[in-house]
């Protein structure tokens, strides 16, 4: 599971949507609900009871998705915020992954891994190991360095493209 530390690295701002779609699909665990209520709270926000009930009662996953539940009710689009949360908590944890994990074999295998966690995205396709290549290189007759190589540079292309999307702030 994630925590908060990896939106605040790239300088995403987190809403009560990518929140609640995380912690729902275990991508977070309950905890970052209280500490991103305990956020708002600290940056002199005005909070709902939901909010202010979230900063010291996050002890039970069912309660904490209800609140949250209750906290989204009074906002619009909610199904269109959540499929935007749904994106960038999937590019939070690939920019993540490609930042810490320094094993090659091990990063792609996550990638892997996230590409079937958001049931499988066509603009991941690019850096998937197990996906056809459709451009010019040649797999078969390069070495497995090679290859893992040429999967890493589609998937820094991919960040650099979400980083323009999104105006991250993202040091490589």
């Amino acid at each position: 599971m994630y925590g908060i530390n990896i939106f605040d690295k790239i300088k995403m701002p987190l809403d009560w949507v990518m929140v609640y779609y995380g912690i729902k699909k275990n991508f977070f665990d309950i905890d970052i609900a209280q500490e991103f209520a305990c956020r708002k709270l600290e940056n002199d926000k005005q909070l709902s009871e939901e909010e202010l009930e979230l900063c010291w009662n996050s002890n039970n996953r069912l309660d904490v998705l209800e609140l949250i539940e209750k906290i989204l009710d009074s906002q619009e689009n909610v199904k269109e915020s959540i499929e935007r949360a749904k994106d960038k908590i999937r590019i939070a944890i690939i920019i993540y992954l490609r930042e810490t994990e320094k094993d090659k074999a091990r990063l792609l295998e996550q990638i892997n891994m996230i590409y079937a966690d958001f049931d499988y995205p066509e603009d991941m396709e690019k850096f998937i190991s197990y996906m056809p290549i459709c451009d010019e290189f040649v797999p078969a007759s390069r070495t497995i360095e090679d290859n893992r190589n040429y999967l890493l540079s589609k998937l820094d292309i991919f960040i650099e493209e979400q980083q323009k999307k999104y105006q991250l702030k993202i040091k490589m």
